[in-house]
């Protein structure tokens, strides 16, 4: 951890993230008008005017109790009023802030969405928030101290069943065309329940909370899966991209698995991706 990080009183930031949802997000659920839903990179990718004003209000609230950091936010990148680069460049403290996981089951009137927060500073993911809204659970860590879930201290489940038994978040929709085209056949074969909810933070928490026992994405935006993957490791599991390096704060390519322990990830890493990475970049990149 940063010799110069100043902790954040972790139940405090907690409060504020229910606070803002319980203004800006839940009397919004079900109730959107069609003029406070918009489009950003295309027509599945949705925005809020709950998603606008939940980040607006925690990212003046951040700064004000940590003065001097800065706030990466989904909403505000994707404006280009802030970039993602300050995660790789910044040595002050920075918010990593995702309003809305899950904006398009939101707008959409499923309860699966959630709020995600991490802290980051030099590199590293100092302290994290998942909240899932609509069932009012929220998981907290800290770097080199323990993950808690609703106030009780958690380890990552163990896989005590193979894998054709058990239960993982894959999306296929974001994977490489080739890459989706190769797995369909392991994945029927060799896997159990393999899903997804479009939502990280329901997915990181059901891994969390013992539900389900592995993930794999091939998008790794910092507000998606910079708390998920932090909680994941110090819960005691295995995170790593695709090429076997770290997920730092400032990757934004590469795709993250995470899995129980380093045996299980290298054997979901050999099953789906092995063949996929070792063909030349002309043959990944074709369809």
């Amino acid at each position: 951890m940063p010799q110069s990080f100043k902790k954040m009183d972790p139940q405090k930031i907690a409060d504020i993230i229910k606070e803002v949802a319980s203004s800006k997000i839940v009397p919004r659920f079900q109730q959107l008008e069609k003029h406070e839903i918009s489009t950003k990179s295309g027509p599945s990718d949705l925005v809020t005017i709950a998603d606008l004003e939940a980040e607006i209000d925690l990212t003046r609230i951040f700064k004000d109790i940590l003065p001097g950091s800065h706030v990466v936010g989904e909403e505000a990148v994707s404006k280009k009023e802030t970039d993602m680069s300050l995660l790789a460049t910044e040595s002050e403290p920075i918010w990593v802030i995702d309003p809305v996981d899950g904006t398009n089951n939101f707008a959409h009137g499923k309860p699966i969405f959630g709020t995600i927060v991490a802290l980051a500073q030099g590199g590293e993911t100092i302290q994290s928030w998942i909240y899932d809204i609509p069932n009012d659970r929220i998981a907290i860590a800290e770097k080199g101290a323990s993950v808690e879930l609703d106030g009780a201290r958690i380890s990552y489940p163990k896989m005590e069943n193979s894998l054709n038994e058990t239960r993982g978040f894959i999306s296929r929709q974001f994977l490489p065309s080739k890459l989706k085209e190769e797995l369909k056949e392991v994945l029927d074969k060799e896997f159990g329940n393999i899903e997804t909810y479009m939502c990280c933070a329901h997915e990181y928490l059901d891994i969390l909370a013992g539900e389900a026992h592995f993930a794999m994405y091939s998008r790794i935006r910092p507000w998606d899966h910079l708390a998920g993957a932090m909680m994941i490791e110090e819960a005691g599991g295995h995170v790593r991209k695709w090429d076997k390096s770290l997920y730092k704060p400032g990757d934004e390519y590469g795709g993250v698995i995470c899995t129980p322990n380093k045996e299980v990830w290298d054997n979901i890493h050999d099953l789906l991706l092995k063949q996929y990475l070792e063909a030349p970049t002309s043959a990944r990149a074709k369809g």
